[in-house]
């Protein structure tokens, strides 16, 4: 009896299957070939090496306006990561094994006499705490572990340096 229920089933689902797949005759194909629409109008993403990144945000706060606007910027072939932290440059290596991971340092930087290094301070501990980043159009945001929380940093793409 078992047997025969579970036939009876089967067979109630193969009649199904070609319904279920039919189309109309206004559905055709007719032969002419499938152009897919272009969104021209979507950003591409800038790439993470090579380009300016300048500070905009840090901890979830507009970057303040200083003298001279904190940015990075990470060399393809030399794996390399340089920069103004505000008053100071840095420099260091990178590395970044994978899409979306990024880890900068240990970072070196000048000792310049500067009236006030909170923000610089803020901006190299945010660049040595980051693991992970996302690049959305012209914008680079920094994480550390967490990548759905506030983002440490967030930079502009400004210029691309070849």
């Amino acid at each position: 009896m078992k047997l025969s229920s579970c036939l009876r089933l089967t067979a109630g689902l193969v009649l199904l299957v070609p319904a279920a797949c039919s189309y109309d005759l206004a559905e055709r194909p007719t032969g002419r070939p499938v152009v897919a629409a272009v969104d021209n109008t979507a950003p591409t993403a800038a790439p993470l090496r090579n380009v300016r990144w300048e500070l905009r945000e840090l901890a979830g706060q507009t970057a303040p306006q200083i003298e001279q606007t904190p940015y990075l910027l990470l060399q393809e072939g030399r794996a390399r990561v340089e920069g103004r932290a505000g008053c100071n440059k840095f420099s260091g290596p990178y590395t970044a094994p994978a899409v979306g991971q990024l880890r900068l340092g240990p970072l070196a930087t000048t000792r310049s006499a500067c009236p006030d290094l909170t923000v610089e301070g803020n901006f190299l501990q945010a660049l040595n705490q980051a693991q992970h980043y996302r690049i959305s159009g012209n914008i680079l945001s920094l994480y550390s572990a967490d990548t759905l929380g506030a983002p440490l940093a967030r930079f502009r793409a400004v210029t691309a340096k070849k």
